[in-house]
């Protein structure tokens, strides 16, 4: 077992290494074991993560098309969370993000049986042929929107939050939360679907 985790290690740096063209890395900030980049259709001359200074970043940010963008801002701290783009993510300044959330910006398939009727054994077809499951999948019927989090927002353990979603500045996300409906600045909000429980006044979280 020590074997497969030091050669999975190994096979880790050397991947990050190869794409490292692609990202945009301050080099004041801090990255954790966790921390992983996965791009599954490359582009030359693009870049598909930007991480500003001074932030702890311990996620894995995964990019299954050559339009997905993920930026995050200075003074972040992410958990081990994952990120999934296809469109974008924008991460604001003084963010704060705990460990288990996912961040997805598009649906994935479509929502129409009939487009997506032939989706499982297409991506079987393709994993056995070139093994690559996304080779030829059909992007035109999956919807996709921007992911947006203003600064100083704080995201509890365990959220969920999906495409085309605003957290505004200063809010507070309750652990384990879904995020159907942006939330307003300088509120607290949890559930699934995730309600409005309480306003904050500006400054109580923090800001100055």
């Amino acid at each position: 077992m020590k074997i497969i985790s030091l050669l999975r290690k190994i096979y880790k740096v050397k991947y990050m290494k190869s794409i490292l063209s692609y990202l945009e890395l301050a080099n004041d900030s801090i990255y954790g074991n966790s921390f992983y980049v996965e791009i599954r259709k490359p582009k030359e001359g693009y870049k598909f993560l930007k991480i500003g200074h001074h932030s702890i970043i311990d996620g894995q940010f995964i990019f299954e098309k050559d339009s997905g963008y993920i930026e995050i801002g200075n003074r972040v701290h992410i958990g081990s969370s994952q990120f999934i783009s296809v469109n974008e993510i924008k991460i604001g300044n003084d963010v704060t993000i705990a460990w288990d959330c996912l961040f997805y910006d598009h649906n994935s398939h479509s929502i129409e049986w009939m487009e997506r009727r032939f989706d499982t054994e297409r991506e079987y077809e393709d994993f056995c042929s070139t093994g690559d499951m996304l080779k030829n999948k059909n992007w035109e019927v999956v919807k996709s929107r921007p992911i947006v989090i203003k600064d100083k927002a704080w995201i509890g353990v365990g959220c969920k939050v999906l495409k085309g979603i605003i957290i505004g500045e200063g809010a507070i996300i309750g652990a384990g939360s879904v995020v159907t409906r942006d939330v307003p600045d300088w509120t607290v909000v949890g559930g699934n679907p995730a309600v409005v429980i309480k306003n904050l006044r500006k400054g109580e979280n923090g800001d100055e």
